[in-house]
């Protein structure tokens, strides 16, 4: 999909569901932070003239892209390398004459030995648009890149050898070249960087979108809390915590790719493995994390690798549990009952409780659902999951485990109590047993 159209469908959706408009043809000129605001100078473009105006903000976040002006301003370092050995010109362009239902490359890349190769993507839309990318020496890129869209045709029927093909609008075309390069730290003070602005790498591997979400939704949650007065300001400083390891682990996985992609084992650079599905994403080094079942210090954890061993630790991503049935207090768990899996249950805006109740008595499951109460209304949500039938009614939801995946999935004990609380980025912020465990998370977060 074309980062036009991505972007015309996030305004979009922002618009529609958020009531948040999105400015175009404005961006930021400088900044200024002061201990209680940050002022910032805009420039606005408004029928060909340039409007300056100066607004004040309780927060700024850069997600200027790798050129970021708030990266720069801010004085956070951009380390890494730029390899100068590979380049490729990229572009989309309307082709009729070939299907879309196979992504296509011809030739070989000069990097491995061969001559000049080109990739033909087909877009998602409805349309002829492909996004190709040429990949030969420095000379035969410029030689595409200063002849345009005749270039770009003749370099396609060469390659191709398929003369038949219909060219239409050459919609953009640039030069791509792999930088791999992260910030020392996500932010300081009110100023804060995600995605592209903290963080570039190669393509290989399909992270980067992907890795700039969980910044936002990593910073997101916990910017919510403080700006409305619930959290203290030193909650923003585990965004860097967190992020840091997660990402320098992934500009370390997505490098080996590109180097051998673009090296002598060019096909090794399509193997994927179970890291880039990022299911093993973690924090489980974050010092704002409460882990009461697994005590002992990992030495050698790995960011991107939670899960192999077979354990769910705090600062795993929550797992789902399809099966789940939502009950009242006096019903029987039965096959038409609501089914509420967890993925459905958690929220964005709120802590989730889930209190495993196994066979331990009502009283117990109480006393834990009521240290919940002593935190900001509407910032916590609870949730007890029984065996069989449950047998209190003051949690939020009452859940059976009708298919038995929740504590499977959970690893968690079918007698004692074991309490989980999952942040709302869907993260496990703590496994603990009593209330006071709870108490000792939440005393990190409010």
């Amino acid at each position: 999909l074309g980062q036009d159209r991505h972007e015309h469908i996030l305004r979009s959706v922002l618009e529609r569901d958020y009531g948040c408009n999105v400015e175009l043809a404005t961006e930021l000129v400088s900044f200024e932070q002061h201990a209680d605001h940050v002022e910032a100078r805009i420039s606005k473009t408004v029928n060909g003239q340039e409007i300056l105006k100066t607004a004040v903000f309780a927060y700024l976040i850069g997600a200027d892209g790798a050129r970021s002006v708030v990266r720069k301003q801010s004085g956070l370092t951009f380390l890494g390398e730029s390899p100068p050995s590979v380049s490729m010109v990229t572009g989309d362009m309307d082709i009729k004459g070939i299907d879309k239902k196979y992504w296509r490359i011809w030739g070989g890349p000069s990097t491995n030995g061969g001559g000049p190769a080109i990739s033909l993507r087909p877009c998602e839309t409805d349309d002829d648009r492909f996004n190709f990318f040429f990949m030969g020496s420095e000379e035969a890129n410029e030689k595409i890149l200063s002849g345009g869209r005749d270039a770009v045709i003749q370099g396609l029927k060469e390659i191709t050898g398929r003369t038949e093909l219909q060219f239409g609008e050459l919609v953009w075309l640039g030069l791509w070249r792999p930088n791999i390069r992260m910030v020392n730290k996500f932010g300081e003070g009110r100023v804060f960087v995600a995605g592209d602005a903290a963080h570039v790498h190669s393509p290989t591997g399909g992270q980067g979108m992907n890795s700039g979400v969980q910044d936002s939704f990593n910073l997101g949650w916990k910017l919510s809390l403080v700006y409305k007065g619930l959290a203290p300001h030193s909650l923003l400083d585990s965004y860097s915590d967190e992020r840091l390891p997660v990402i320098a682990t992934m500009l370390n996985k997505t490098t080996e790719l590109f180097r051998k992609t673009f090296g002598s084992q060019g096909q090794d650079g399509w193997v994927r493995g179970y890291e880039l599905k990022q299911f093993g994403v973690n924090y489980r080094s974050s010092p704002i994390l409460i882990d009461q079942k697994y005590t002992e210090v990992e030495e050698t954890s790995d960011p991107y690798r939670s899960g192999d061993d077979g354990s769910v630790r705090a600062g795993d991503r929550a797992p789902d549990a399809p099966g789940l049935v939502k009950m009242s207090s006096s019903a029987e768990a039965s096959k038409d009952k609501e089914a509420l899996p967890f993925f459905d249950l958690f929220k964005p805006s709120s802590h989730t409780v889930i209190v495993f109740a196994g066979e331990r008595p009502a009283e117990e499951v109480d006393a834990i659902l009521t240290t919940t109460t002593a935190y900001p209304k509407g910032s916590i949500q609870t949730a007890v999951v029984y065996l069989r039938t449950p047998t209190t009614s003051s949690a939020d939801y009452l859940l059976v485990d009708r298919d038995g995946h929740a504590y499977k999935n959970y690893v968690v004990s079918e007698r004692e109590i074991s309490v989980v609380v999952v942040r709302p980025d869907g993260y496990i912020g703590a496994l603990v047993f009593q209330p006071e465990g709870l108490k000792s998370y939440f005393s990190k977060i409010f």
